[in-house]
């Protein structure tokens, strides 16, 4: 089976080719080719090439299927329900603003995931036209990033989540508590920075009284029913299937978004969107496979290089010579650092997992946090990471100029991620 995923990689890889956008080519190249490299440098014949492509198949299943949740919020008209907050009274200020684009752009993550965006961004943009655009630029750059980041914190369908429950082995329902609660602290945290940078700012936008209260209060219980049993199912599922964690998730979330439609009467016209979306999305994957996939071989591939060594003679001194807090810290920044050349997170966490064995044999929760909100953390500060490019799209402007707006945040929110599994791990040993 090893032997027949990697010859179908392969073929995917050389399918992609050409039809990668610039982005993900260049950066795919870089990692096939280095593999290719490193492969009859360092690796001993004895190890089929074949076997080295699989590595990233099972997340690059989840980010195929995560589409459906996406299709049945708009099917279900919840995005439109999540817009109408914007407008509800009392009038609105930069203040208000600022809190409710961040409370729709936390909630429709859940399900929309990337597609959060360009919803967010037409439904609140026409609302800041008086504004300059550099204010423009920041205000959704805090708003929308912020809030994503944090709230894919504890989403159980976001893949790093579940590829680091798989790694570690903590149990999703433990790890929940901690992982919500540092979310509502930062975007606590965040509001209150915005209630002093923002009260100067006067912009008339005046309040759109809707009469279709019943519609609004409804979609959202319907769509807390949702979450809550989409999360409950995927527990139970999860302890009864005896198999990792995401691969759990992609398993459920077709037959559970095919219930729901069928649950609020619209099962037609979401299996005909769904079908529209199988047929029509594998343009949009071209890019994406390309590069996880060329990861993933170059990841099989490092452990046999001398820079492996390298590294895991730096954590392993760093780990057993030096505090605990400092061997986070360490990993943490090289994640942080591969993130702002470029690395997504996921192949950042996959380069260096082999150097954490110890640690998470002995800290499991504590390093469960450190790499889920590490490596959320990068969400604000890619500059080749898909959400701030498309809020840069969004906005007409450079993504570098939208990432630099939350590096002091991104950096602050990494340090306290870093002291709290610190404290977790030694509190539990």
């Amino acid at each position: 089976m090893d032997q027949l995923i990697g010859a179908l990689a392969l073929l995917i890889i050389a399918c992609t080719v050409k039809k990668a956008s610039s982005l993900y080519l260049w950066a795919g190249l870089v990692f096939f080719i280095s593999g290719l490299i490193f492969y009859f440098i360092s690796v001993p014949s004895t190890i089929s090439f074949f076997s080295l492509f699989g590595s990233m198949i099972s997340l690059l299943a989840l980010v195929f299927v995560l589409p459906f949740m996406s299709t049945i919020i708009s099917v279900g008209k919840y995005d439109r329900a999540l817009g109408q907050l914007i407008n509800r009274p009392p009038p609105l200020n930069m203040n208000r603003l600022y809190r409710r684009t961040s409370v729709m752009t936390y909630l429709l993550t859940l399900f929309l995931n990337v597609a959060t965006v360009p919803v967010v961004v037409a439904t609140v943009k026409e609302r800041l036209v008086s504004l300059r655009d550099v204010v423009i630029q920041r205000f959704f750059a805090h708003s929308i990033l912020r809030a994503y980041a944090l709230v894919l914190l504890w989403s159980p369908t976001e893949v790093l989540v579940a590829s680091t429950i798989d790694l570690t082995g903590t149990n999703y329902l433990l790890l929940f508590p901690t992982l919500l609660t540092i979310s509502i602290l930062f975007i606590s945290f965040d509001w209150v920075l915005h209630h002093f940078q923002l009260k100067k700012i006067a912009v008339n936008m005046p309040v759109s009284v809707t009469e279709q209260s019943p519609f609004l209060y409804r979609k959202l219980i319907e769509l807390g029913i949702a979450i809550v049993c989409f999360i409950t199912v995927l527990l139970i599922s999860n302890e009864l299937l005896a198999q990792s964690f995401l691969f759990t998730v992609t398993v459920l979330i077709i037959p559970f978004t095919f219930i729901w439609a069928a649950v609020i009467k619209k099962q037609k016209r979401f299996t005909l969107l769904s079908i529209a979306y199988v047929k029509g999305n594998t343009s949009q994957l071209h890019g994406l496979f390309f590069l996880f996939l060329a990861a993933g071989f170059f990841v099989e591939v490092f452990p046999y290089t001398i820079l492996f060594e390298y590294m895991n003679s730096m954590f392993v001194h760093t780990y057993f010579h030096a505090s605990l807090f400092w061997f986070y810290l360490l990993v943490a920044l090289c994640v942080f650092s591969f993130a702002l050349i470029g690395f997504h997170p996921l192949i950042s966490i996959a380069l260096i997992s082999p150097f954490l064995s110890e640690a998470i044999a002995r800290h499991p929760y504590g390093m469960s946090i450190l790499l889920i909100g590490v490596g959320l953390s990068t969400v604000m500060i890619g500059p080749f990471n898909i959400t701030p490019t498309i809020l840069a799209m969004q906005l007409k402007a450079n993504p570098y100029r939208i990432i630099r707006k939350n590096l002091l945040f991104a950096l602050c929110y990494l340090l306290f991620i870093v002291v709290v599994a610190f404290l977790f791990s030694r509190a539990l040993n």
